[in-house]
């Protein structure tokens, strides 16, 4: 490792070789239609010092890698709620452990048979076991996934995953000093406590702090103070853990907890962003300084090896704890292709331990990077192989589905009929699901049946026209008829038996044009125009507010659904929001 930098010129160089490069990456990156991830950790190979040698590992390429991964846990912090931890409590204690253990026991076997000692072994077998954040929620919102019940059990995952990465990191780092095993107990027993009365403070402050001080900095109108205090903010808590022998980065992710919960939490994410983005850039990059680009190509099979190695052993065990946890097969097959891939906080816990100590070989290590930039790099197209399998999976299940009503009982709980599994029909599932509202979802196109089902909805193949198939369902007096896939002529030859038949059952429907909402209204149907995102929210929100459902929590559920699609919530997004809500 080079000097610390000791003239301001010794600090900028390698800021601003860093700068272009990143530039240089990221322009690639698009191009080559890959992951920035991997253009990044492909740039910083080949500035380093084994290749062209334009710039070394040094105190401030240290300092800057390790701010971009504070900046991603505080990232990762903003996502996470009470709120969130209360809906994914059944993921969070099942799904999610057994998918983490199932996929890094293979790894953490195979580390240990190499030589590694068992804590490095378990250490890197863990992080192994994670997946990428940023990768795969990417791919989530290009294929929009973010509501269906395999996004969010997905997105559950991922915060376990993030939660667990943060006391590894505080056990690679523990690990990097060289304490012994009784010692190392020790370190992380009182780690955990410090931990825990950590996150008390953040739910508190989150609570009973932030808020106030967001707002009040609001209403000065000063967007250079909002800016400077979230910044503050992050590389305060980031120092107070570190200050009492936690990690920089679990101060970071309990800074974002604590906003997480405010109104406040898309201006502050927005505003940290660009910080975010670039430093986490200067991480991969200083990644690949410590790659030895010699080592790589005289060993390239074990890199091609080791990349099929991650992908297929996560994709098989992850199958494995996703059937353990009752998912259909359908739906085990596009989760466990979607998580398949290696994990940026693999490259953190190789950094530490390479950083601080010789646990980890040098060509471990370069094989490893290695191995983990190209699972990215094939991520989305593994992903979108297990969603064409999945859909195979479903065509061949669906073939062997019975008629409705011989596998469908009788609910008396009078559940709602959701005909037409379409974006809107989808949003409508996605709330009934929520509060908990007893539902039937049918379908009888097979295409859209069949990738709801991938998607992990419970679909059964039935035909809207058939009323005996609705009372066979739902009993004589089902409490709602929910519209995804509206065709007037078939609600307009069924009205008079269906308002004879069900005369007090409400029917919805959601339209994408004027003329077709006034013309279900004649019929008697909630017709409501689709003008918003997601799909379908004015019909999923009157169909809670007929239900019952109070109007605060349709309100919140509302803003949740916003977030989920990326659609400024109010109040959030923009300085003038912030400004407005504080007012």
């Amino acid at each position: 490792m080079a000097d610390a930098a000791t003239t301001p010129v010794d600090a900028l160089i390698p800021a601003m070789t860093l700068l272009a490069a990143g530039g240089a990456a990221a322009l690639a990156s698009k191009a080559l239609k890959l992951s920035p991830i991997v253009g990044y950790l492909a740039v910083g190979i080949l500035i380093g010092p084994h290749a062209f040698g334009l710039i070394e590992e040094s105190a401030t390429t240290h300092l800057l890698a390790e701010l971009g991964v504070v900046f991603l846990l505080f990232d990762i912090g903003l996502h996470v709620s009470l709120r969130e931890i209360r809906e994914s409590g059944r993921d969070l204690v099942g799904l999610a452990p057994a998918h983490l253990v199932f996929t890094s026991v293979p790894f953490t076997i195979a580390l240990a048979l190499f030589g590694l000692e068992w804590p490095v072994a378990l250490a890197l077998g863990l992080s192994f076991g994670l997946s990428s954040t940023a990768v795969v929620s990417r791919v989530m919102a290009e294929r929009g996934l973010g509501s269906c019940p395999l996004g969010r059990s997905t997105t559950h995952v991922l915060i376990f995953q993030d939660i667990v990465a943060i006391f590894l990191l505080i056990f690679a780092n523990s690990l990097g000093q060289g304490t012994d095993g009784m010692a190392l107990a020790l370190d992380l027993a009182i780690a955990a406590g410090y931990a825990i009365i950590a996150f008390v403070i953040a739910f508190a402050a989150g609570r009973y702090l932030m808020g106030p001080i967001f707002k009040g900095l609001a209403q000065t109108r000063n967007q250079e103070a909002f800016t400077a205090v979230t910044l503050l903010l992050v590389l305060g808590a980031a120092s107070a853990t570190a200050q009492i022998g936690l990690s920089l980065t679990l101060g970071a992710f309990l800074a974002g907890l604590a906003v997480s919960g405010t109104a406040f939490r898309h201006q502050v994410q927005m505003e940290t962003g660009p910080f975010r983005g670039l430093l986490l850039s200067f991480f991969f990059m200083s990644v690949g300084l410590s790659v030895d680009l010699g080592v790589l190509a005289s060993h390239w099979p074990l890199v091609l090896a080791g990349a099929a190695a991650i992908l297929a052993v996560k994709t098989l065990f992850g199958f494995a704890a996703a059937r353990l946890n009752k998912w259909s097969n359908p739906g085990s097959v596009q989760l466990t292709f979607l998580l398949a891939q290696g994990s940026e906080f693999t490259l953190v816990v190789l950094s530490i331990l390479t950083a601080t100590s010789d646990a980890v070989p040098p060509l471990v290590a370069t094989i490893a990077v290695s191995a983990i930039a190209l699972s990215l790099a094939v991520a989305p197209v593994w992903a979108s192989a297990g969603m064409r399998l999945s859909r195979k999976v479903a065509s061949i299940f669906k073939g062997q589905t019975r008629p409705v009503n011989e596998i469908t009982p009788v609910a008396p709980d009078r559940p709602v009929i959701i005909f037409g599994m379409s974006p809107a029909g989808r949003l409508a599932a996605d709330a009934l699901s929520d509060f908990s509202i007893p539902h039937v979802c049918l379908d009888a196109e097979p295409e859209r049946f069949v990738s709801a089902i991938a998607d992990g909805y419970k679909v059964s193949f039935g035909n809207a026209a058939n009323l005996r198939l609705v009372e066979a369902v739902a009993g004589p007096n089902p409490r709602a008829v929910v519209i995804g896939a509206p065709r007037y002529e078939t609600s307009r030859d069924l009205t008079p038996a269906a308002q004879r038949e069900f005369p007090d059952t409400p029917r919805f429907v959601s339209v994408d044009n004027e003329a077709d909402r006034q013309r279900f209204s004649q019929l008697g149907m909630r017709a409501w125009l689709s003008m918003g995102l997601p799909t379908g929210i004015e019909m999923a929100t009157d169909v809670l507010r007929q239900l019952g459902v109070d109007e605060e929590k349709v309100v919140e559920w509302m803003s949740r659904e916003a977030d989920r699609f990326d659609v400024d919530a109010p109040g959030d997004q923009t300085a003038s929001s912030v400004e407005t809500e504080a007012a």
